[in-house]
């Protein structure tokens, strides 16, 4: 008469553990939207650099991360910034600290570049004539010409 309770208990814990591990499954594959001022992102995407603050905003957590002090802090919002004027770059990175790459992004993606320009770099193009020196600090006359007469 002890094996019946046993039986029981044995098939209410099955089903128990089945609906924790369709319910663990289903968390993983849900995407989160872009907000209106970044661009769209493939599937997994976790973060955007965001080179106007050089830092990056997370997707998931919905949440900017900056450095402040030598330290980075993850915050719901950054003052001074208008989200609007953003140029966000998808990343390919996964983990908790996308700011181990930040050197890497910063060359990449340089604050001074015009919109468009990201693009033209992504896809192997290299930066339009005279545009190195105006994002590499190169000596030109102030007038944004090369030196020369005039």
């Amino acid at each position: 008469m002890h094996f019946l309770p046993k039986v029981a208990l044995s098939g209410l814990l099955a089903l128990s553990l089945t609906a924790l591990t369709q319910s663990a499954q289903a968390q993983v594959n849900i995407n989160i939207a872009p907000p209106s001022w970044g661009p769209a992102v493939p599937a997994g995407t976790q973060y955007y650099y965001v080179p106007e603050y050089g830092g990056y905003y997370d997707l998931r957590d919905q949440r900017y991360i900056v450095e402040r002090n030598g330290k980075w802090e993850r915050l719901s919002s950054i003052s001074g910034y208008t989200p609007s004027s953003f140029h966000p770059v998808a990343i390919d990175y996964r983990g908790n600290q996308p700011w181990t790459l930040v050197s890497r992004h910063r060359t990449m993606y340089p604050a001074s570049l015009p919109p468009g320009q990201v693009k033209r770099l992504e896809n192997g193009k290299g930066l339009p004539p005279g545009q190195a020196k105006k994002v590499y600090g190169g000596q030109g006359n102030g007038k944004g010409h090369g030196k020369g007469k005039h």
